[in-house]
């Protein structure tokens, strides 16, 4: 049995100048959502083996504020594929993963890891039944295979499924 969990990034900080997405740091919100998310993942005991971060601002913030306290927590792996992915992109990633990997952790982006859990959970990639998955939303997929390798649509089913509700918005 493995093991995936993936982490939509904090809500992004749109008031201060930025010269490309890829810079935009978290908002105020999004700062109150991560402590509320770390809060939550010290009491799920989160453990993965490793951690693919994309290497937008936003996301390394998410990343950095849980391993802050959550020191179990592995390095950040930068992948630069994971900014813009699709869910196929994202499937193409896990199915590199070694095997001696049980588990991993996706910080990414909208609509990518919306898109990867539906086809995992529910076989389609394109259908998404989570709404638009909310900022610093935490949802973790166990599989029921032995490689990544074979890791495909449908096969998913869902462990746990964390979002920060009104949090930041008061």
């Amino acid at each position: 049995m493995k093991q995936i969990y993936l982490l939509r990034h904090a809500k992004s900080d749109w008031d201060e100048p930025f010269i490309s997405d890829e810079e935009r740091g978290l908002s105020l919100r999004g700062k109150k959502q991560t402590k509320v998310l770390r809060t939550f993942l010290q009491d799920y005991q989160l453990e993965v083996d490793i951690a693919f971060v994309s290497p937008a601002e936003r996301t390394l913030k998410t990343y950095q504020s849980l391993r802050k306290e959550i020191l179990r927590l592995p390095k950040p792996e930068l992948r630069e594929a994971i900014y813009e992915a699709e869910a196929d992109d994202l499937l193409f990633l896990a199915q590199g993963v070694p095997n001696s990997i049980q588990s991993f952790l996706i910080v990414g982006h909208n609509p990518g890891l919306e898109s990867f859990a539906s086809g995992l959970l529910f076989g389609d990639p394109e259908r998404s039944r989570f709404h638009k998955l909310p900022t610093a939303s935490f949802l973790g997929i166990s599989l029921p295979i032995d490689s990544w390798k074979e890791i495909e649509w449908g096969l998913g089913q869902l462990k746990v499924f964390w979002i920060p509700g009104a949090v930041g918005k008061e």
